[in-house]
């Protein structure tokens, strides 16, 4: 499933049940806060996978904050100003 797909079923959702879908990206912008602080808790052992589920958990909340915007583009790689 693309990410287009994945927001496409997102703003359904968000259509079907506004009120919802908004406490939903509340509570999960509360959970992500969560874990980016369990990020500075974590053992040496553990740091890099709780890392990697908080830069998830902030990926899934852009998108899911970002529903109606069109996907972002790369910047396109020019050759150096020169003075």
């Amino acid at each position: 499933m693309s990410p287009t797909e994945i927001k496409e079923v997102c703003r359904h959702l968000r259509a079907k049940a506004p009120q919802e879908w908004e406490d939903f990206v509340n509570m999960f912008n509360d959970y992500t806060a969560e874990v980016i602080d369990a990020v500075t808790e974590a053992d040496a052992s553990e740091i890099m996978t709780m890392k990697g589920r908080a830069l998830a958990n902030k990926a899934w909340l852009k998108t899911f904050l970002t529903l109606d915007q069109a996907p972002s583009q790369q910047p396109s790689q020019s050759a150096p100003a020169t003075p």
